[in-house]
């Protein structure tokens, strides 16, 4: 798979609402509807920040959906700028 699907899956929780909520509910069960590879599967459902970010997640992206984790700026980059 490319990041166009693990993107566009996030982009879904980010901007809506039904989505976000099915997310939450089971990141697992939420996952499964998209064709992903075991890998970005994994970094999905474990919210492996950096990971995300790894397999190309682009950051206007992902920071609004670690915004949605409460996750504080100074956490979010330090995750970005580690290696996976």
């Amino acid at each position: 798979m490319s990041a166009y699907t693990l993107q566009k899956m996030i982009r879904e929780v980010n901007r809506r609402p039904d989505r976000r909520e099915a997310y939450f509910a089971s990141r697992e069960t939420f996952a499964q509807a998209y064709e992903l590879t075991p890998e970005e599967r994994a970094a999905f459902v474990a919210f492996d920040v950096c990971k995300l970010y790894a397999l190309g997640v682009h950051g206007l992206i992902l920071r609004p959906f670690t915004l949605l984790h409460k996750m504080p700026e100074p956490e979010y980059l330090t995750a970005i700028r580690k290696d996976p």
